[in-house]
Formats: structure tokens, C-alpha cells, sequence
């Protein structure tokens, strides 16, 4: 394929080549091959269970080692709120089109979750501040005003802010978003030496609000923790932006003529996580946040990730150490035998120090996996990859082959749910920092279809964050209880009690 003189300029602009396009034109065309399910991971088989003893224990020795250590909680937090209002947006844009009364659309099945908003509006932590918004206009009925001063952009605009700046929890007399309420949560397991730093990836347009809302509170977030806090912000690159296709896989064009890039997806921030200065890294998505009643618990468990971290790392480094200092020896190969088997759960044989440093000297992630209760998103399962090597992944399901009745039923078979609750060790065992971009898996990718102005596009995204773009890390799935989490994905998971009491 050609492209003009004008594609080549938007091309550059987006610090890109026509060498990466023709390559994402032509994964367009092939496709990408779904991931080869084996089978789900499940207690006992891939899902590590903690007794009460053994989290103490984690806990106890986590706050031990953390003085030592410079830790980073990495939040995703570029995400507009448009999901999070979807069948609110939906139902003004049918009331609107139909011309029918206000009552016979909200009546509807399909926004029976827009009616449970409307009942339960006082409970809302934004509920003040629509009210103080709302016009005075007798020919509209109250809650259809209230609705579009929730999203009109001349009022609230809510559905266009980043969700990390939507008011989340109300606590007396203010309230509070998820972005705010990170550092409250931070303060407690991500501390060292008076000092808790988060990293949060914004989109570049929305960073001064971010900066300010940190700016006006942070003398009362610090005072009310007892800690300094350092933030750094990143964005997602350009240059990982891709190209959107039409269904036939040809380039989508504006009215203009111009060609579509769009974000790839979470596994572009693989990018920004490559950059963080850290021993150890907290990963976490910017909805899942609790009142800060409930944050001693929800520490405890991030708290007992990490003790679980440190120990595993403790143990291969010892092993990788001894490696150096005497040489490769079959007593130490069947030590990295059983260490593996222990820890990850399959059995590995070595035959040389090669093999045991390909094996051991890589960054290392402990997820935590809740059960699963049919929240979407991606789980645990053992995979085996293009190289024949069967491993632990979290898969997402646009990644797999539901149409494969075999396939269909392992993932219907699935226990446990991916709620993005990791703790990861990104250096080695000198103490150098991994390039995690050598632990990815490009294959891992997916095509997925969207829709620009009502026309249906194709869009490719790199490998998830913590699906393919961690993919070649040493990986250990641990059972966390259920109420650990509590993501917003609409609105009405606000009125849930973890973001009520």
C-alpha cells in the first residue's frame, strides 16, 4: 500500500513508521492466533491458598524489609468516564431521538439501571453538587434535568472527565474521587521512611487537573497520613498509538481524509512501567478503591502480596547467587528443581547454569486472583504458547477462542477472576533493573472492533499490561478474598457498601 504525502506527514507526527503501519495492516489481514487454553488455574493447581498464619507471617516480614526498599504504586488512571455513564448517555440519546415521554423510556428493561439511579440519587457522593447545578426549567421533569446536568458539558460533564476525578466516596461533609483516595491507601503499604511515591498515567490534556486536584490537598493529605507524598505523572506514547481499519482492513479515514490512530490499549503502558525507579511496584487501576473504613484490611492483603514477593525473590537470588560463586552442580540444579516446583507449580529440569539463569533471572509478579462472580475481565489459566512451553496467564476473553466448544468450556469451567491486583519485583539479583520490554510477548496481541461515528471499525491492541506484555515473567497467582475488590465500572457501583458505609 501507498500512502500520500499527507499520510506520511500524520505518520510522522504520531512518531510512527510506514514501516509499523504496513506491519499492523498486515496483522489486520492474517489476524493474530487465539491463546491455547490448557486448562484454568484453580486452588491447588495454579491458585496458591495463604492461611491466617502464613499472611501474619508475609505481613510481619514485609514491614521488616520495606525500610530497605524503594517502593511505587503504579496506578492506570487515563481513563474517561464515558463507560462509567454509557446507559445513562444511551437513554438521553433514545429519549431525544423517539420524542416519547420521559416515564415510558426510563420504564424500559434495558435502563432499569438508570431508573436505580434516579431512586437512589441522594445516596450519590456528587448529589449536592448536581443539585447545585440544576437549572430551574418547569417544562423539563426534575430527573431528566438532573441527568443532563450530571453530563452536560455547559454543567458537570462527568462522562467526559477521567474517571479518577469523578467523586467516588462522600466522608462528612466532603468528597472524595479514587484519585485522592489512592494516596489514603498508599500511605498505609507503600510507605518507607516517612515517604509513599505514586506513579498514575494520565491522558496529557487532563494532567493539569490531576496536578491541581493533588496541589490543593496535599498539606491535609500529608498531615492526615503522618507522610510526604511524591507523585510523577507519565502518558501513554504516541508511537504506540495504531492505526483503526475498516471491516475490509483497509485504513479508516476521517471525513477529511485523514488516517485514525487510536490508543493500543493498556499493554502500551508497559512503556511508562519500563521507566518507574523501584524495587517494587504496586500495580492497581484507578476504580478500585474502598472508604477509607475498610483500608486496614485491604492493606493487610497487598501487605501479605508483597511479604510473598520478597520472600520468593529472597530465595532465587540466593539461588542464582550460589550459581556465580560455585558453578553449576547437580545438587543445585535439583535445589532450582524443587524451588520451582514449590513456587510455580510445574517441574523443570536443568541441565546446565544457562538453563536455571533463563529460568529464574527474570522480574517477578504475584496476583492476587479473587473468585470469580461474573465480573468481565480477564482470569488465570495455563496456556501453552507459540513455543510449545506451557505457562500461568491471565487471558483476557477477546484473546481466546470461544467459538472452540473445548476452549469455550475451560474458560466456562474458570474459578477465579483477574481483579489487577499485582505486587512486582523489576530488578535482578544484582540489583540491575530488568528491561521488561525482553519479557513480553508480541503474539499476544488482539484485533478487536469498535465504532468511530457510528461506523464499525477494527482496532489492534498490544498485549495487556499484565496479560502478554507480562507474559515471559515468573508468575505466582494467590487467592485474595473477594471483597478486596471494588472497582466502579458504572455509576451505580457507587451505591454498593464498600462505597456507601
Amino acid at each position: 500500500m501507498n500512502f500520500t504525502e499527507k499520510d506520511q506527514k500524520q505518520i510522522n507526527e504520531e512518531n510512527l513508521t510506514t514501516t509499523q503501519l504496513l506491519n499492523q495492516l498486515e496483522t489486520f489481514k492474517s489476524g493474530i492466533p487465539p491463546i491455547n487454553l490448557i486448562i484454568s488455574a484453580t486452588l491447588k493447581n495454579g491458585i496458591i491458598s495463604i492461611t491466617e498464619e502464613e499472611k501474619e507471617k508475609f505481613i510481619s516480614y514485609f514491614d521488616s524489609e520495606k525500610k530497605e526498599l524503594k517502593l511505587v504504586k503504579f496506578v492506570p488512571a487515563s481513563g474517561a468516564a464515558t463507560r462509567m455513564f454509557k446507559k445513562v448517555f444511551n437513554f438521553l440519546e433514545e429519549l431525544t431521538s423517539e420524542k416519547k415521554p420521559f416515564q415510558k423510556i426510563l420504564d424500559k428493561p434495558k435502563y432499569a439501571e438508570v431508573k436505580q439511579l434516579l431512586e437512589n440519587k441522594e445516596k450519590l457522593p456528587f448529589h449536592e453538587k448536581v443539585l447545585e447545578n440544576l437549572p430551574t426549567n418547569e417544562s423539563k421533569p426534575t430527573d431528566l434535568l438532573y441527568l443532563e446536568t450530571l453530563l452536560s458539558t455547559e454543567k458537570l460533564n462527568f462522562g467526559k472527565l477521567p474517571k479518577g476525578l469523578i467523586p467516588f466516596h462522600k466522608h462528612k461533609d466532603s468528597t472524595t474521587s479514587p484519585f485522592i483516595e489512592h494516596f489514603y491507601e498508599s500511605a498505609i503499604y507503600a510507605e518507607t521512611n516517612g515517604k509513599a511515591r505514586l506513579h498514575f498515567t494520565v491522558t496529557e490534556e487532563h494532567l493539569p487537573k490531576f496536578q491541581h486536584a493533588f496541589e490543593t490537598q496535599k498539606n491535609q493529605l500529608e498531615q492526615e497520613n503522618n507522610c510526604a507524598f511524591e507523585v510523577d505523572y507519565s502518558f501513554q506514547q504516541k508511537s504506540t498509538n495504531t492505526i483503526a481499519v475498516n471491516l475490509d482492513n483497509t485504513p479508516f479515514r476521517h471525513t477529511n481524509n485523514q488516517l485514525v490512530f487510536r490508543p493500543a490499549g493498556h499493554g502500551a503502558l508497559l512503556q511508562n512501567l519500563n521507566k518507574v525507579e523501584a524495587d517494587i511496584i504496586f500495580i492497581k487501576n484507578i476504580d478500585n478503591v474502598v472508604k477509607r473504613k475498610f483500608l486496614p484490611e485491604i492493606a493487610n492483603y497487598k501487605k501479605m502480596l508483597a511479604g510473598f514477593l520478597l520472600q520468593t525473590q529472597h530465595e532465587i537470588f540466593q539461588l542464582l547467587t550460589e550459581l556465580d560463586k560455585d558453578g553449576f552442580s547437580e545438587e543445585l540444579a535439583d535445589k532450582a528443581r524443587k524451588f520451582v516446583k514449590n513456587k510455580f507449580g510445574f517441574i523443570k529440569q536443568f541441565n546446565s547454569a544457562e538453563a536455571i539463569k533463563n529460568h529464574l533471572n527474570k522480574p517477578i509478579r504475584i496476583c492476587g486472583m479473587v473468585k470469580n462472580e461474573g465480573a468481565p475481565g480477564g482470569g488465570p489459566f495455563w496456556i501453552k504458547g507459540e513455543d510449545g512451553k506451557i505457562s500461568l496467564q491471565i487471558v483476557e476473553s477477546a484473546q481466546m477462542d470461544l467459538n472452540n466448544p473445548k476452549q469455550a468450556e475451560i474458560q466456562e469451567k474458570a474459578t477465579h477472576f483477574n481483579p489487577v491486583d499485582l505486587v512486582c519485583g523489576i530488578k535482578n539479583y544484582k540489583g540491575e533493573k530488568f528491561d521488561l520490554n525482553e519479557f513480553s510477548a508480541p503474539e499476544q496481541g488482539f484485533i478487536s472492533e469498535k465504532s468511530i461515528d457510528g461506523k464499525k471499525i477494527k482496532a489492534l491492541e498490544l498485549p495487556g499490561l499484565w496479560n502478554g506484555a507480562m507474559a515471559k515473567w515468573n508468575t505466582i497467582f494467590v487467592e485474595v478474598p473477594s471483597h478486596t475488590f471494588n472497582p466502579v465500572k458504572t455509576v451505580n457501583d457507587l451505591l454498593k457498601p464498600s462505597h456507601q458505609r
